[in-house]
């Protein structure tokens, strides 16, 4: 688990990151934490990590990757809207989002992004889906 700004900062919204691959969170946590709107409360490569982060401190929106080992993101989706049913999520992968989106969307997430666009879209989504509206290119 990488620890960045614990609790976030006020007047911020509180992301937290769930990849399981290292390079991934440390580039977001860098890109996020210039954002003036925004603050990376924690970053952590697994479902256990992040159901322990969202149930200890407030977290705003969750940044999730499909292929975390043994809990996928989609069921981890699902297992967090079950127990915190405001959290937004949006799922950043690099599979299919024909294939993927329709089940992120039942599992609950507002929106999909794939991380080969992630460079070009990646803030209009975050703010998109934290302004209440759905993210998602293809037809869900």
């Amino acid at each position: 688990m990488i620890e960045y700004s614990p609790g976030g900062q006020v007047g911020k919204k509180n992301i937290l990151i769930v990849d399981d691959h290292c390079v991934v969170r440390r580039s977001l946590m860098e890109f996020l934490s210039q954002q003036p709107d925004l603050s990376v409360c924690d970053a952590v490569a697994t479902a256990e990590q992040a159901l322990d982060v969202v149930a200890r401190e407030p977290v705003d929106l969750a940044i999730i990757d499909i292929s975390l080992g043994q809990v996928d993101g989609i069921t981890l989706t699902d297992m967090l809207k079950r127990r915190h049913p405001d959290l937004i999520i949006l799922i950043l992968s690099t599979h299919d989002e024909q294939l993927y989106g329709p089940r992120a969307l039942r599992a609950g997430a507002a929106g999909f992004v794939a991380k080969q666009q992630a460079c070009d879209i990646l803030l209009d989504a975050i703010r998109q889906v934290l302004s209440g509206q759905m993210y998602f290119h293809s037809a869900c």
